[in-house]
């Protein structure tokens, strides 16, 4: 309709004027049709005392320091609505303008946040790229680069409770600005496919006319992929391509920064997350030992916290997310609350028994050699040292950095450190646990989907050069000569990593003991564990 008025107008001879946020809302052929184009820097010091000297001055003369004195900042005049403005001006002096800008202005305060970045804790690396973003941001609004320089978007994704929501509010307050905050439930709810378009519609409309400012899209992943086969294909074809419409508008506008959150990365549509509508891919990890003590201080106050064991606590609530921790400490309250006492260590370690129960002893120890075996067997292979290993109520775990691209030898030594924990366990305590094969992601099932993987997709094995998209879920539809070969694979792999642990028992000794002591280790821990090693054969050799 805005092309259809454009060109009747251009037709009878008239010359035009537009007003609008983004070059986006045109079409390209109209677009073309710009001879001049005029950037707004909003309303600013400079425009009042202009505007004044036709307004309010018939010799053009002012006063213009102790105006500008008067006046608000740059920041607070280009919030100001155009109501606002004529208010402003209707004053008779150029003196009452200025202190009407400025009444305006303190009433449109808002109170300093009281929730900032400062008090996310357990993050990791995501507050250094959030950091980054602030200070572009400040830059732009100061006049310092475009706004096409600036990293203005970025998606949080990890698993529920990481506090992807709370990071997104504390970015906001930390750079001053509102945001306006929707989800595909929000919009979902609204009705029909164009009831929720339209509801789309209006959270990216509020947020272009609050901007500077945060739009926040939470459940991203409801988003999904628009070539899945499923009974409402159609309907979120149509729901995507209006999400990426709004994405494509709302980039151009300055100030608008668009975050957005996800449990499930994978599942979202690609086209929705490439650069250019999401710049930054942020993975929101449980927060590690001194995170989850930072949490804890911070919920229940320099007071308490500095009359507490929090790394008691922390061991016990590691690979949880901060959203458990702040639940452990609730409960904690309402205990003490009960007791009519301030908190106590024995209320924390109670509550923190009912939520996140302990592992006993004997299975501790034994999640302990299971994550040492799968670390010596990368520190044999020379591979990349994991980012960290830790011991958790829910068993073990060990992060490391994913291969880019296999090869046949690279996915035998994978087979070896993914059956490396098992082996370890059959190597000290002489038989395996369950442990390496609960769920979907656990060692099996994952050394199971590469072997099948090594035959069926990669032509690593004997089957063949063609592609099936076989999984581990899928084994017992193989073909039994296939099936042998998986096995085979799986059995291979399952004896290397066994004689390899056998082969530094010592030292995966040493590693499990020094686990359990410490809970959780990091790189740089993994590093100086490694060199120590490094030393003892050194002198075994000598000797």
């Amino acid at each position: 309709m805005l092309d259809a008025k454009i060109e009747r107008s251009l037709s009878q001879g008239a010359s035009v004027l537009l007003l609008t946020t983004g070059g986006a809302q045109l079409s390209e052929g109209t677009a073309s049709l710009i001879t001049r184009r005029v950037d707004w820097p909003g309303f600013t010091p400079d425009l009042v005392i202009e505007t004044l000297r036709l307004t309010h001055s018939s010799t053009g003369l002012l006063a213009e320091a102790q105006i500008r004195e008067r006046l608000p900042d740059a920041d607070t005049l280009k919030a100001f609505t155009p109501g606002q403005i004529d208010a402003a001006f209707a004053a008779p002096t150029t003196f009452k303008v200025a202190d009407r800008l400025a009444e305006i202005a303190r009433k449109m305060a808002r109170p300093l946040p009281d929730f900032s970045l400062d008090n996310v804790h357990g993050i990791g690396e995501v507050r250094g790229y959030l950091d980054r973003m602030l200070n572009d941001l400040k830059a732009w609004r100061a006049g310092e680069v475009s706004w096409a320089e600036v990293t203005s978007s970025g998606v949080f994704y990890g698993p529920p409770g990481t506090g992807k929501t709370t990071l997104a509010r504390a970015f906001a307050s930390s750079a001053g600005i509102p945001i306006i905050s929707t989800s595909y439930s929000d919009c979902q709810k609204q009705g029909h496919q164009g009831d929720m378009l339209a509801a789309l519609d209006r959270a990216f409309s509020a947020a272009k006319e609050a901007a500077p400012a945060v739009l926040f899209i939470d459940e991203l992943d409801s988003f999904s992929q628009r070539d899945q086969a499923q009974y409402n294909s159609s309907y979120m074809r149509g729901v995507v391509n209006g999400l990426l419409e709004q994405i494509n508008k709302a980039k151009d506008i300055g100030g608008l920064i668009l975050l957005g959150a996800t449990n499930a990365l994978e599942s979202v549509d690609p086209a929705v997350i490439r650069s250019g509508r999401f710049d930054l891919k942020l993975q929101m990890p449980t927060p590690d030992k001194q995170g989850l003590k930072s949490i804890l201080a911070a919920i229940l106050g320099d007071q308490n916290a500095g009359r507490l064991d929090l790394a008691a606590l922390a061991d016990q609530l590691l690979g949880q997310s901060g959203a458990v921790a702040e639940a452990v400490v609730r409960d904690a309250m309402g205990r003490a609350r009960a007791d009519r006492t301030p908190v106590n260590q024995g209320h924390l370690m109670s509550a923190a028994d009912q939520i996140v129960p302990k592992l006993d002893d004997m299975i501790l120890r034994r999640v302990a050699i299971h994550e040492a075996g799968h670390v010596i067997a990368m520190m044999c292979f020379d591979w990349p040292l994991p980012k960290r290993v830790g011991l958790t109520a829910d068993g073990g775990q060990v992060e490391h950095m994913p291969f880019a691209m296999l090869t046949p030898k690279t996915a035998k030594e994978r087979l070896q450190v993914l059956l490396a924990g098992r082996a370890a366990e059959i190597c000290i305590l002489g038989s395996p646990s369950s442990g390496a094969g609960l769920g979907k992601l656990s060692d099996l099932a994952q050394a199971t989907s590469l072997s099948i993987s090594i035959e069926r997709q990669w032509g690593f094995g004997k089957t063949g050069l063609f592609w099936d998209a076989g999984s581990s879920q899928e084994m017992w539809r193989l073909p039994e000569k296939e099936r042998r070969r998986v096995e085979r694979h799986l059995q291979e792999a399952s004896r290397s990593a066994l004689a390899l642990v056998t082969e530094n028992k010592a030292q995966l000794v040493d590693l499990a003991e020094h686990l359990l002591r410490v809970r959780e280790m990091s790189t740089r821990d993994i590093r100086t564990f490694a060199k120590h090693i490094a030393g003892e054969r050194t002198a075994d050799k000598a000797s």
